[in-house]
């Protein structure tokens, strides 16, 4: 059994191949003006070497703008449409007690699922990149809740939107810089850092003692920079999609990958 397990976020798109043992990382790419076609025959059919998948699932956040051309993508390489990941009320002993646990992002449950089946006891889970995630999972295995903030590049383009052009993508993030560049990058990079150090405190004032796993595109900056300990895992989104698979009804599972004609005509999508 092959399987690609794919997480769409915002900006980038990851994806591992599941040998039914273990995740084996594929390069990470911005999907944003790019020809998926041209990137997936580079990227996945290489990492494949030859093997066929047998299902293709999918943690999509970015809605309809890449979905439909990797389905398609896939109808004509193998025949299979990719099947997307849902937030559910529970998983495997996992409660999701968001007021409408659908509603939930779906990235969100799958760190989720992934920390709780990597991690034992309360966790908090962050997953850092355009946007910033902090949500914690109490003892008894229940999703109690979460914060929602902005990524570090997400605050400097709001700076740039609203000020008089200040934008600096690659300024070194330094308490106090001497340039304008290193006073955005400290001050944006800083910024997340002490939201999400406080957000862990408060987990820490409810729960006691708890795992803080981090992962995301911003991950190594909160490593680098938070005074409290973190579990680093780039593939905590893929581990979830990965046990989400692992639990998906056989039959249901071929029903729900055999590509429609639509699909099978958009061989080379745009």
């Amino acid at each position: 059994m092959i399987r690609i397990c794919v997480d769409i976020g915002n900006s980038r798109l990851k994806s591992a191949i599941d040998d039914g043992n273990s995740l084996q990382a594929i390069e990470t790419f911005a999907w944003h003006d790019v020809f998926l076609n041209e990137v997936l025959d580079k990227l996945w059919l290489s990492a494949l070497n030859g093997r066929v998948p047998t299902s293709i699932h999918v943690s999509n956040v970015a809605g309809d703008k890449l979905l439909p051309n990797l389905d398609a993508w896939c109808c004509a390489t193998w025949g299979l449409r990719a099947i997307p990941m849902r937030s559910r009320a529970s998983f495997k002993g996992l409660v999701n007690g968001y007021q409408e646990p659908g509603k939930l992002g779906v990235d969100r449950w799958a760190a989720l699922i992934g920390a709780r089946e990597l991690y034992k006891g309360p966790l908090c889970v962050i997953d850092s990149g355009t946007a910033t995630t902090v949500d914690v999972i109490n003892a008894d295995g229940v999703f109690v809740g979460g914060a929602i903030l902005p990524g570090i590049y997400t605050m400097r383009r709001s700076l740039a939107k609203y000020t008089a052009a200040l934008f600096a993508a690659d300024g070194q993030i330094m308490p106090f810089g001497d340039n304008t560049a290193s006073g955005i990058a400290g001050g944006t990079g800083y910024a997340l850092v002490g939201g999400v150090e406080r957000l862990i405190q408060e987990a820490e004032n409810l729960l006691g003692s708890v795992t803080t796993v981090v992962t995301g595109g911003e991950a190594n900056v909160l490593k680098s920079l938070i005074t409290k300990e973190l579990e680093l895992n780039p593939m905590l989104v893929l581990h979830g999609v990965k046990a989400d698979a692992d639990a998906l009804d056989i039959e249901a599972l071929e029903d729900n990958s055999r590509c429609s004609p639509e699909l099978l005509a958009q061989r080379y999508p745009k």
